[in-house]
């Protein structure tokens, strides 16, 4: 009697099936590409006024002798109130949207050092819609109204995408599910905020002291946080899948996630660097094709495509990594200390 074994899937089997998953339901597309042109050609939102007013005031509590030093940052800070700040403000937005890079080096100091630095699209002077916004208050309610719509938009697109890759059709369940999965989301934000200022405030000050006391060894200890929070990023980073795939609660998707990425930490890094190549190699694709109209046509609708199929590529990765963790057999305590 022959025992046939799973086969484990590949990163270019999980990535394949993403892509198949998308289409079996080319439908799906519409939510990107419909978001796709909202942002292109709806109302910009600039925070243009509200930066100025900031930086007047700086200014006015400095000293002049300061305020030459620091001209170079007050430019930068001025020019970000003439991009459209929409597609920055939404951070809970998962409907993948067309983001444009150049390949250039990475400052003046270091013309050697490549980079690929995303290109922000400026608001036209001659548009009269713009939205401008003038006060914290403002751009407070601004951001929590986007980013409402955005959570409820994405949940209602993680669902479909999920069903797809699981190759159910949920019907109308699906937006019972996209709500479950949005209030799953924001209890898992929502632990993760509390968790990181409660170690990361002290975390901070104590490194404030350090660079008050010695500049040197103050600054390697906030490298130190950002690499700690760059690679905790990468462990629980898919806690989203966890709650899309398999319906777990905030924590357990958190649990489930850090233990997948720990279990598979070199398949993991190699499918996000083969994401992160095709997102920025696209993207420096659609920075041509939008100088037209057809090509700005072309990289909407490609851009939805290929960001669709990542999603579902990063949800067929973490299933088969699940399947993996769960079906693999408990070792006895002597063997394993054997091992």
């Amino acid at each position: 009697m022959t025992i046939t074994k799973p086969q484990n899937a590949t990163l270019i089997d999980s990535i394949s099936e993403g892509y198949v998953s998308i289409n079996r339901r080319p439908w799906l597309l519409l939510a990107p590409i419909v978001l796709n042109l909202y942002l292109w050609f709806g109302a910009p939102l600039s925070l243009g006024p509200l930066i100025g007013s900031v930086i007047d005031a700086v200014r006015s509590s400095q000293p002049a002798a300061q305020q030459g030093s620091l001209q170079v940052l007050y430019d930068q800070f001025l020019a970000s109130g003439g991009v459209d700040l929409r597609q920055q403000l939404a951070v809970l937005n998962a409907i993948p949207t067309l983001r444009m890079y150049v390949v250039g080096p990475l400052d003046a100091e270091s013309p050697g050092v490549p980079s690929v630095p995303e290109v922000l699209r400026p608001i036209s002077s001659q548009r009269p819609d713009t939205i401008e916004i003038s006060s914290f208050g403002g751009a407070l309610l601004a951001f929590l109204l986007i980013n409402a719509l955005a959570l409820a938009l994405s949940s209602i697109f993680l669902s479909y995408v999920g069903a797809a890759v699981r190759r159910e059709w949920p019907g109308i369940s699906g937006l019972r599910r996209a709500l479950r999965i949005a209030l799953t989301i924001l209890g898992s934000i929502g632990i993760m905020l509390g968790v990181g200022l409660a170690l990361g405030l002290p975390l901070l000050f104590f490194a404030a002291v350090l660079l008050y006391l010695n500049q040197a060894l103050g600054l390697l200890v906030v490298e130190v946080l950002f690499a700690l929070v760059f690679w905790l990023r990468i462990y629980i980073g898919f806690y989203s899948e966890a709650i899309v795939m398999s319906e777990q609660g905030p924590l357990q998707a958190i649990h489930t996630s850090f233990n997948v990425v720990r279990r598979n930490f070199w398949g993991t890094l190699g499918f996000l660097a083969i994401a992160l190549v095709i997102t920025l190699g696209s993207g420096v694709i659609w920075t041509r094709l939008t100088g037209s109209t057809a090509g700005m046509i072309v990289a909407i609708v490609g851009s939805a495509y290929i960001g669709s199929g990542l999603l579902a590529a990063r949800m067929a990765f973490f299933r088969e990594r699940l399947r993996r963790w769960q079906s693999a057999p408990a070792q006895p305590p002597g063997l394993k200390a054997r091992g």
